[in-house]
C-alpha cells in the first residue's frame, strides 16, 4: 500500500473510533466485505475487522495471512487456526461493554453462532456509522470512481460500432465485458445488462440469445470496476432507422426527467425530492406509472450503496456523495428505456461524471 492510501485507512480508522466515543462504544466488528476493505485495504474474501479505541485487529486465515501484511501494515493480525467462531472470541477476551456490529449485514445464524455467546459484551446493531462515514468520499475515491467511469464511457461510446443484425444479448454484453477487462478493469461492477427488443421492458434482464433485428430497442447497463470502485450506466436507443413514434416520445421524456432530477441535486435536498422530480417529469407525459424502480442509489466500493434516491428514502445528500439519477419507462412486451448517469454532489452543483454519447437511435 502506498503512502497516501496508507494515510487514507488511517483517517478512516480514527473517523470511526471518533464515532464509538460519540455512541459509547468499546469496539466494532466489521464483517461485510465492502466495509472491511473500506477500513483496512485488505482485499481477501475472508476476514473480521475489529477495532477499538487503541487497537485495529484483522482476523483471518492462512490463505491472507501474507496478504495482510501487505495491504492493512497498520493492523495486527489476528491467525485463525482452527474456527474463526473461536478465534473471535479470543480476540473479544479483553474486551466488556457495548459492541456495535453490522445489524443490516450478519444473519440471524451468524449471530447465534460468533456474537450471542459472548457474555461480558452487549452487541449492538449500529448500521448506520459505517454507512454515513462511507457515502462521503475522499478525493482518492472520487478519483478511483472517475477511472471506472471513463472505461465504463469508452467501452459504451463503441456499441455503435459492434451493433450488428445477428447478434445477441449475450454476444454484445461479452463484447463490452472484454473490452472493460483489457484496458484495466479488475472485474464488473455488476453482470452487464444487454437486453434487446421487448426483453428491455424488463428492468433488469439478463442477457440471453435474442438475436438483433433492425427496428428494435436496445437498453445496455453496465458498469466497469477500478481499483476496487464501481461506475453505473445505462444507455437506451433504437437501433435502426424507424423508430417508432411512441418510443421517440418516451425516450423525450426519460432524457428530460434525468435532466430534470440531476439539477435537483445539491447537498441538503432529500433523496425523495429526487425521485419525486424525476416522477413528476414523466407524469407531464402520462408515464410516471411505467416507472418501476427507484431514481437512482449510491455507488462507491459497492454498487448500490447510500444515500438511498427513493419515494421512502430518509437519505439527504451533502457534498462528496456519489449517486446515479435513472429514471426509466417500461412498457411490458413491448420496449423499455433507461438513461443512468453517474453523479457527485457538490456545493456549487452537481458533477455529471458519465461522458457517454446519449443516443436516441443508432442507424
Amino acid at each position: 500500500m502506498n503512502t497516501k492510501g496508507r494515510t487514507n485507512i488511517q483517517q478512516r480508522v480514527e473517523r470511526l473510533r471518533l464515532r464509538l466515543q460519540e455512541e459509547n462504544l468499546a469496539g466494532f466488528l466489521v464483517v461485510e466485505e465492502a466495509n472491511r476493505r473500506y477500513l483496512s485495504g485488505f482485499t481477501g474474501s475472508t476476514g473480521w475487522v475489529l477495532i477499538t479505541p487503541d487497537r485495529a485487529l484483522l482476523i483471518t486465515d492462512g490463505r491472507y495471512w501474507e496478504r495482510v501484511a501487505q495491504e492493512s501494515p497498520d493492523y495486527t493480525l489476528v491467525r485463525v487456526t482452527r474456527s474463526y467462531a473461536d478465534t473471535l472470541r479470543e480476540a473479544l477476551t479483553s474486551l466488556s461493554g457495548r459492541v456495535g456490529f453490522e445489524g443490516d449485514v450478519v444473519t440471524v445464524n451468524q449471530f447465534e453462532q460468533w456474537l450471542k455467546p459472548l457474555e461480558q459484551i452487549t452487541w449492538v446493531p449500529s448500521d448506520g456509522i459505517l454507512r454515513e462515514l462511507r457515502m462521503v468520499k475522499s478525493d482518492e475515491e472520487l478519483a478511483a470512481i472517475r477511472r471506472a467511469a471513463a472505461l465504463t464511457d469508452e467501452a459504451m461510446s463503441l456499441v455503435p460500432r459492434w451493433l450488428r443484425p445477428g447478434m445477441t444479448e449475450a454476444d454484445l454484453a461479452w463484447e463490452l465485458e472484454k473490452y472493460m477487462r483489457e484496458h484495466g478493469a479488475e472485474g464488473l461492477a455488476f453482470p452487464i445488462i444487454v437486453a434487446f427488443g421487448e426483453n428491455s421492458a424488463l428492468p433488469h434482464a439478463e442477457p440471453g440469445d435474442r438475436a438483433l433485428k433492425r427496428n428494435m430497442a436496445v437498453c445496455i447497463d453496465m458498469g466497469a470496476r477500478v481499483d476496487g470502485y464501481c461506475a453505473d450506466l445505462t444507455r437506451s436507443f433504437w437501433y435502426g432507422p424507424e423508430p417508432e413514434e411512441e418510443y421517440v416520445r418516451a425516450w423525450d421524456a426519460v432524457r428530460m426527467a434525468l435532466t430534470a432530477a440531476t439539477l435537483t441535486v445539491q447537498p441538503g435536498i432529500s433523496g425523495r425530492l429526487v425521485d419525486a422530480v424525476a416522477r413528476d417529469a414523466l407524469g407531464i407525459h402520462g408515464l410516471a406509472d411505467a416507472f418501476l424502480h427507484s431514481v437512482g442509489h449510491g455507488v462507491g466500493l459497492a454498487i448500490h450503496e447510500h444515500p438511498r434516491l427513493s419515494r421512502l428514502s430518509p437519505d439527504v445528500l451533502a457534498e462528496r456523495h456519489v449517486i446515479t439519477v435513472e429514471p426509466g419507462v417500461y412498457l411490458s412486451g413491448r420496449w423499455g428505456i433507461r438513461l443512468e448517469e453517474l453523479i457527485v454532489v457538490w456545493d456549487n452543483g452537481p458533477e455529471v461524471v458519465s461522458r457517454a454519447p446519449l443516443w436516441r437511435a443508432v442507424v
